[in-house]
């Protein structure tokens, strides 16, 4: 089975509590924030991405379908409710993952 390939996910030298602690401090006060204007500031997609994903305070709020990034503090109930968009969403990406695996296991082997 060939070696898999490693790739830094992580720019060197980024902290990222760091920059989590700099967008909870943009994010203070100002209700949605787009990710173009958290771009305009120094933030990456990715960093932003990463930020919600590692957020195990669950202080950002970010969900498929929002406009953007707040706090889950300052967000309304509703708000906070559309995040059941992200269950659906990984229910379905399990189901295309098994389908991945019932097909492998068809797959011919050498």
């Amino acid at each position: 089975m060939p070696d898999q390939l490693q790739f830094a996910l992580k720019k060197p030298g980024v902290d990222l509590a760091g920059r989590r602690a700099d967008l909870v401090a943009v994010l203070r006060g100002r209700g949605w924030v787009t990710a173009r204007k958290l771009r305009a500031l120094g933030f990456t997609d990715r960093e932003l991405r990463e930020i919600a994903e590692l957020d195990d305070s669950a202080e950002i709020l970010s969900v498929p379908g929002s406009p953007g990034y707040r706090l889950f503090d300052e967000s309304a109930v509703c708000e906070i409710s559309r995040a059941i968009s992200l269950r659906n969403q990984g229910r379905k990406m399990l189901r295309r993952w098994v389908r991945y695996q019932r097909r492998l296991h068809r797959f011919p082997r050498p």
